[in-house]
């Protein structure tokens, strides 16, 4: 039962991660109605819950040791995350940077990465 939840997992975040790029280059580079948009943008946020309604609920069929794991790698995630947000604003708030044009959907690919790291260090920690 835990190959099949970690699989359903896995196909789950490839949707998101193949449907997200696509869909933020769509809406960036075509100028498309709102009604299209806004469908376009539910799906993603659906997508994105399902994901990470599948991904909580494999969550309790894991051992002490792994669900430890997950949340040191979430702790790591969310601290690395506040830091960028914080940067990130800071830099924007000084006009020569210009950082005004850089979207804060950049951030967004960054904290998917951060808690790959956050995973990669809490499981060398605990192997």
């Amino acid at each position: 039962m835990k190959v099949k939840a970690k699989s359903t997992n896995v196909i789950w975040a490839l949707v998101f991660a193949i449907s997200f790029p696509i869909s933020v280059f769509y809406l960036s580079k075509y100028n498309i109605q709102t009604s299209l948009a806004l469908l376009i943008i539910a799906v993603n946020a659906i997508l994105f819950v399902v994901f990470t309604a599948k991904q909580l609920q494999s969550i309790k069929s894991l051992d002490e040791v792994q669900i430890r794991i997950q949340l040191e790698a979430v702790s790591i995630a969310f601290i690395l995350s506040l830091l960028v947000v914080m940067t990130f604003g800071m830099l924007r708030l000084v006009k020569t940077f210009k950082f005004e044009k850089i979207d804060s959907l950049y951030i967004f690919a960054m904290l998917i990465l951060f808690y790959i790291f956050g995973l990669v260090i809490s499981t060398r920690k605990y192997r």
